[in-house]
């Protein structure tokens, strides 16, 4: 082989160990390779490290002056100036460096090689780099399939998760695990803020201040914090914020501290660790919406079951079947609003006299279910001592008023009818007054009396008034006069009164059934928005 051919072979294997070269390595081995196969005993090497970034000094010798960054304009071809030849190590696209050495003129012979040996260094830095790219493509790949397994057996665990203190445990524990911070906490959202729900470690509960939680809804964005004035967490070096969007709404924050490194020091969060914890905002949103239907779910059971007790006690104490006497008409409408109502009606009969109630508890569900109950109850035992209306209601008045909430009463009238004295005794505490028809001729009977449970003191009287035969009075409650229609107008007294002046001499029935019937056409396809109640009572 000639001795140029040689020489430029053991170049090129010189410069072939850069393969397996680190970077920081890399700039003394070429300048070692140039200076010992080229006429040139000194010089400098500037590399890039990588694109758009400044060629900066990697190698020079030690009899060189060199600045630490090259900030000429970097040559196409290898340039021959005075004591110094210029080198690009570039490829068409890149460059990659420059090799800067100092000497007498080369030979046409030595700058050929050299431009051979720059063109040969840049498409091994070029394979090089290509090379580092895939290795770092395929890392991020492997990594972000690391995120999604994470992700999904994170997702399967607290998805399965529907107790909202359970859930908030897991999703800390998860949160900590995933991102590799000391501490974290979880948000809810109440209102127009947020409340502290779990936490690990301390957290101060007013940071989310009405400006920052304004930010955190409007942009729904992380939040960085990297003052530890600023912290959450009192004392640490960083955390961030990350919101937890639902329904196109932020329903809660993801707040995580530290971030602890491998070696064990806490620095801030990383682009790919703030998109994590995003993803799992969106996993922790599903969670929590999952937990709530569950949580309203069996707070609809419950109620239901409530509902049905209620209307189970409710059916038991209304009365199961019509009295039947002779020479008197009953008729009786019940409607409740809802499954269970408030509305009240009894009858009973003692010594030949018929006495009959109606009345209208405060409340619904389960509460009046339970006020009725116990109404039924004190009215079975009053009326079986013999008492008087007036005593009776008395003594219901007081009863209800010790033992029921201060919110409880109960608007009543109750009716006794003496056939054979053709009379009707009565006493109305706060309820609608009745109608008496006899003799073609319509009257009220008013309220004379708070309602049974306002006034623990109240004493009530019996009145009493003429009912011959053929004479009909009417009880109901306000569910009849106050139903509405869709344009949210009442029935009313005026229509009530209209009917029962209209059909003086009906029966029990024909009545029940004309109200009935005209207080459905008024009200059309509205709701029923409180218990209808009728008892009429005619006397033949």
């Amino acid at each position: 082989m000639a001795p140029l051919a040689h020489r430029f072979a053991d170049f090129l294997h010189d410069l072939q160990q850069l393969e397996r070269a680190a970077f920081g390595t890399q700039g003394p081995l070429i300048l070692d390779a140039f200076t010992r196969h080229t006429p040139f005993d000194v010089g400098a090497v500037y590399l890039r490290e990588s694109r758009n970034e400044a060629m900066r000094l990697a190698a020079k010798s030690l009899e060189v002056s060199a600045p630490d960054i090259f900030e000429s304009e970097l040559p196409g071809d290898v340039i021959a100036a005075a004591q110094q030849v210029l080198v690009p190590i570039r490829t068409s696209k890149d460059h990659f460096g420059i090799v800067a050495l100092d000497g007498d003129a080369a030979s046409d012979e030595d700058m050929q090689i050299l431009r051979t040996a720059g063109a040969f260094l840049g498409t091994l830095m070029n394979n090089q780099r290509m090379a580092q790219e895939m290795r770092e493509g395929d890392f991020q790949l492997k990594y972000r399939l690391w995120e999604l397994e994470s992700l999904y057996d994170i997702g399967l665990s607290i998805a399965s998760t529907l107790n909202i203190d359970v859930l908030a445990d897991e999703v800390l524990f998860r949160m900590i695990s995933l991102i590799n911070a000391r501490r974290a906490a979880l948000f809810l959202r109440e209102g127009d803020g947020f409340k502290i729900f779990r936490s690990f470690g301390d957290v101060r509960e007013d940071f989310l201040d009405e400006d920052l939680t304004k930010a955190i809804m409007r942009e729904g964005q992380p939040i960085i914090f990297e003052e530890a004035a600023d912290c959450i967490f009192p004392d640490c070096a960083s955390f961030v914020a990350v919101p937890i969007k639902g329904n196109n709404a932020v329903i809660g924050v993801l707040a995580a501290a530290d971030r602890e490194s491998r070696d064990g020091s806490v620095g801030a969060f990383e682009a790919s660790e703030l998109r994590l914890l995003s993803l799992f905002a969106s996993q922790v949103a599903i969670a929590l919406e999952n937990a709530r239907l569950h949580r309203e779910a069996l707070q609809k059971q419950a109620m239901e079951r409530e509902m049905e007790l209620a209307a189970t006690i409710q059916r038991d104490i209304l009365p199961k079947s019509i009295p039947v006497i002779e020479g008197i008409e009953v008729a009786t409408l019940a409607k409740p609003a809802k499954q269970v109502g408030g509305d009240y009606h009894a009858f009973v009969e003692r010594d030949g006299v018929l006495s009959f109630l109606v009345a209208d508890v405060a409340g619904k569900s389960m509460p009046a279910a339970l006020l009725v109950s116990a109404l039924h109850a004190a009215v079975q035992l009053l009326f079986a001592e013999g008492r008087s209306l007036g005593d009776i209601a008395t003594e219901l008045n007081r009863h209800i008023h010790n033992w029921s909430a201060e919110n409880k009463f109960v608007t009543m009238i109750m009716v006794s009818i003496d056939r054979e004295a053709e009379t009707i005794e009565f006493v109305n505490a706060g309820h609608n007054p009745c109608y008496v028809i006899s003799d073609k001729r319509m009257d009220q009977l008013k309220s004379h009396g708070l309602p049974i449970g306002i006034l623990g003191t109240s004493k009530y009287m019996t009145q009493t008034r003429h009912f011959p035969a053929g004479s009909t009075v009417v009880l109901y409650s306000d569910g009849i006069t106050e139903a509405e229609n869709e344009a949210g107008e009442e029935f009313e007294n005026d229509r009530l009164e209209a009917i029962l002046s209209e059909h003086p001499g009906a029966s029990a029935n024909e009545l029940r059934d004309r109200i009935s019937a005209a207080v459905d056409t008024f009200c059309g396809n509205a709701p029923q928005k409180d218990d209808e109640t009728l008892v009429i009572v005619r006397v033949a």
